[in-house]
């Protein structure tokens, strides 16, 4: 535990307990109905074997009733100081829209053009949250917030103390600490602190791993502008261009361009296989039969159902037709763990990121249904359950 935990325990540990699932619970109501948050935080690393980094965050967040995939809209803006100068990023989420930009990559990601990146992949400690969930630094959001104080409030494994009437830098305060537990060891040490009247967080340490070599401390502290009359209205595309202009207009990939394939002849490529030969064709060469470039994530979810899919789409067509499967990856052993084996008119390919960017594509699965004569019939994007249906269809389209 670092010297400023225990210091502010000490603080709170003279002050009289309330009832504690009242006063969690009272603070968990008021951190979920936020309306419009806007915050700067201090926000430190500090870690026993690597260097402290210190941000410089600005947090905004705005209410989404009717949204289930995420608590709340929100714009997250950072910086934090390198030895060639300041990098800065940002994330944004609203409606089934996600932004991240990082080290000069922008990504998006749209629910209406590929839910499966929005969905929880896993189970238990193993789960991996969608992308909206996932964002950095949205887990000091106070509607994030809430969320973590019912799963320390609901799960057995922690253990907290609530302290409602509490002082802390001469100001009125509620703050919440406690351990998790498991199996004896001591995982993580926590205290959350927030404004007496408004319930807005003032400050989050996190301790994880307490006296391990690895251990890692984490401190955020916010800071609140006085209330003003400017606009309170949720992010949206257009305002993000607004705000990062020079971002979108030199990092956006061409987001939609797979959507503007169909009609367009399919770019020219040369991508190895995992055999350690290589497969080329040059823009406007023809294929032996209708063919479906299957682009793939190997890490992504769905691969081996989108394998399952179409192969069995294949299978059920009244024609010959090639599938090309081309791997945004180049692990072999992850490749062939989808693909042990590859069957008659099939071609295994990997390291097709260049492929993948040069047809616009950037979420997967995505395939593409080519005519023999080298040209974009249709696109597919992402995986459904009904996805060998929508592949027949498809394909039997493009010999019409």
């Amino acid at each position: 535990m670092n010297g400023k935990l225990k210091m502010f325990l000490a603080i709170l540990s003279v002050y009289p307990l309330g009832i504690q699932a009242q006063g969690i619970d009272d603070v968990i109501s008021s951190l979920k109905t936020t309306g419009h948050f806007d915050a700067t935080v201090d926000y430190s690393v500090l870690m026993s074997l690597q260097d402290d980094v210190d941000y410089t965050l600005h947090l905004q967040s705005w209410e989404a009733p009717g949204d289930t995939l995420s608590p709340c809209d929100y714009l997250i803006d950072w910086k934090v100081a390198t030895p060639s100068g300041d990098a800065t990023g940002f994330s944004a989420y609203y409606d089934g829209h996600a932004y991240n930009f990082r080290g000069d990559r922008l990504l998006e990601y749209h629910f209406d053009r590929d839910s499966t990146l929005f969905k929880t992949r896993g189970t238990g400690a193993a789960s991996l949250p969608g992308v909206q969930r996932r964002a950095q630094f949205s887990e000091l959001l106070p509607q994030f917030i809430a969320e973590q104080l019912a799963e320390i409030k609901d799960n057995p494994d922690y253990t907290c103390t609530v302290h409602p009437d509490t002082v802390i830098n001469g100001k009125k305060c509620i703050a919440v600490d406690g351990v998790m537990d498991m199996s004896g060891q001591i995982l993580k040490e926590f205290l959350y602190v927030f404004d007496a009247s408004g319930k807005m967080p003032l400050m989050v340490n996190l301790e994880n791993n307490p006296g391990a070599l690895a251990e890692q401390s984490i401190n955020a502290t916010y800071t609140y502008k006085p209330a003003t009359s400017g606009s309170t209205e949720s992010i949206s595309e257009e305002k993000l261009l607004t705000l990062y202009p020079e971002i979108f207009d030199r990092y956006r990939e061409s987001n939609f361009a797979i959507e503007k394939l169909p009609g367009q002849r399919l770019p020219g490529f040369a991508l190895p296989t995992t055999t350690g030969e290589r497969y080329s064709r040059m823009l406007g060469d023809r294929f032996r039969a209708t063919t479906i470039i299957a682009l793939l994530d190997p890490k992504a979810a769905f691969s081996e159902a989108t394998v399952g899919a179409v192969r069995d789409a294949v299978d059920k067509l009244p024609f010959n037709s090639d599938v090309i499967w081309a791997f945004t990856g180049n692990n072999v052993d992850e490749i062939e763990h989808i693909i042990p084996s590859i069957r008659v008119g099939e071609h295994l390919l990997m390291s097709a990121k260049p492929l993948a960017r040069d047809c616009g594509a950037t979420s997967f699965p995505t395939l593409i249904i080519c005519r023999p004569d080298g040209t974009v019939s249709d696109v597919i994007l992402g995986y459904n359950n009904d996805l060998s249906s929508v592949v027949i269809q498809k394909a039997a389209s493009s010999v019409k």
